[in-house]
């Protein structure tokens, strides 16, 4: 879309920059139009930048790596940790939300539903993998399902909280009203 239009709120279509009313269905862009004062602007701090698909595989790559250290390799490592039915939903649900942490911290923008797809997308073959290995803790394909929605909420949550820890801007302070003094003639 070029600069010069502004995008309809509710029906999508690109208008002319200075147009009252979309020409597609008739929706006022007045507010649109208008620049955003400094409180607006800190008011919509928490909203995401927008959507970009490079993050998504970011992150499913960043939760895959995650889940195969934690739950492959380490097992390996030391005999006693067996991350084996609700144990591993568990340690993937931890991850999950370090990770989204993590990636939206050290993000430039605010990425919150690329963590969560990314999550999902990687948290079906994570379940897959734990079912597999369960020969003691076997859970029912529910629990997995459960684990695996319940690992993307945490993703979600993880974005959210790694967003606010890195804290991009200050609140802005009342503009003083200058003051009018009588002076003395």
């Amino acid at each position: 879309m070029a600069a010069e239009e502004i995008e309809c709120h509710v029906c999508g279509a690109g208008n002319p920059k200075g147009s009252e009313r979309c020409h597609s269905c008739g929706a006022r862009l007045s507010e649109l139009a208008s620049e955003l004062s400094e409180v607006e602007v800190y008011a919509r701090r928490n909203q995401p930048d927008g959507f970009e698909i490079r993050w998504v595989f970011i992150s499913f790559g960043v939760f895959l790596v995650a889940a195969a250290l934690a739950l492959a390799l380490l097992p390996l490592v030391i005999s006693v940790y067996d991350p084996q039915g609700f144990a591993g939903i568990m340690i993937t649900i931890v991850l999950w939300f370090l990770g989204a942490g993590a990636i939206n911290y050290l993000s430039p923008g605010k990425h919150f539903l690329e963590p969560p797809v990314g999550g999902l997308m990687a948290a079906i073959p994570t379940m897959v993998f734990l079912s597999s290995i369960a020969d003691v803790y076997q859970l029912s394909t529910g629990a997995y399902v459960l684990g695996a929605l319940m690992a993307t909420m945490m993703a979600l949550m993880g974005a959210f909280v790694g967003n606010l820890l890195r804290g991009d801007q200050q609140k802005p302070q009342p503009k003083k009203k200058p003051s009018r003094r009588p002076t003395a003639a």
